[in-house]
């Protein structure tokens, strides 16, 4: 059982690969949560950086984080529990989700680069593996907050993971 510690909302991110939705649709099935992925709202200039294979402009992000803000409001509206996950890749963005979006709660998932990679090859949909590796150096660090290892272990144990992030002391 996790805490009251967990918000209402959840924000997952991390880059390609790491498990976002593997682990927002864990939280889904354990708690009961709306599982939505942002991706689904990328906008048209997105969409064809990634069929170029070419990184985002930081116009095109911060065009993009306006409507990412917009759909958390309106799912938010709709569903009392979510689970929204996304690359947020820079950390002004994820702290202008924070800002906008106090109750939002959001949680690093990060990966080993072997990890990702095997995951990335495996894969079949979301970014090619090479784009994948090639937008990885735009990720910033998290400068705060909390952060799920999703290293391949089972569903099981990253369950347990999860719930030790809520865990009181």
């Amino acid at each position: 059982m996790v805490s009251d510690k967990i918000s209402n909302l959840l924000f997952l991110f991390g880059v390609s690969g790491a498990g976002k939705t593997f682990v927002g649709e864990l939280i889904a099935r354990n708690l009961g949560y709306f599982h939505y992925d942002l991706d689904q709202d990328l906008t048209p200039a997105m969409r064809a950086a990634i069929a170029a294979k070419r990184s985002f402009t930081e116009a095109e992000r911060d065009e993009y984080f306006e409507v990412a803000r917009n759909r958390i409001n309106e799912i938010a509206a709709q569903y009392s529990t979510v689970v929204f996950t996304q690359g947020a890749y820079k950390e002004r963005h994820r702290e202008f989700l924070r800002q906008h979006i106090p109750v939002l709660q959001t949680i690093w998932i990060k990966a080993p680069r072997d990890v990702i990679h095997e995951r990335l090859q495996a894969r079949e949909g979301g970014v090619p593996a090479d784009y994948a590796e090639t937008i990885e150096r735009n990720f910033e660090m998290p400068l705060s907050g909390m952060a799920l290892l999703n290293d391949a272990v089972s569903a099981e144990e990253l369950w347990k993971r999860f719930n030790g992030l809520f865990r009181r002391d």
